[in-house]
């Protein structure tokens, strides 16, 4: 006596070929990304490169510090004996009305 598969069984064998179809795209997917991941890393340049380009185009360069004479720095450490604030007077007040600076209607 031979027996024919039941349409259960059928049914359950055309999902696991399914299965195994999406598993082997999604492995290729995967594997191809990884492949287009290294080629554009072997392509960019390397930070060492990089900081090798820049140390050299700046070794023949001169800096002089604008704040080495003391006139323009900003720190505060000439404020030593009380306030230097210069007096005068305040703006002149304007009577124009305020503007809507939001988009509403």
């Amino acid at each position: 006596m031979i027996t024919s598969p039941t349409p259960g069984s059928d049914r359950q064998g055309a999902r696991n070929k399914g299965l195994a179809r999406i598993s082997a795209l999604t492995l290729g997917a995967g594997a191809a990304g990884l492949v287009g991941a290294a080629a554009i890393a072997l392509t960019l340049p390397s930070s060492t490169t990089a900081t090798n380009a820049s140390t050299a185009a700046t070794t023949g360069t001169t800096f002089t510090n604008p704040f080495a004479n003391g006139n323009d720095d900003d720190s505060g450490s000439q404020l030593q004996g009380g306030s230097q604030l210069q007096g005068g007077t305040p703006p002149a007040t304007s009577f124009l009305p305020p503007v809507a600076t939001s988009g509403a209607s």
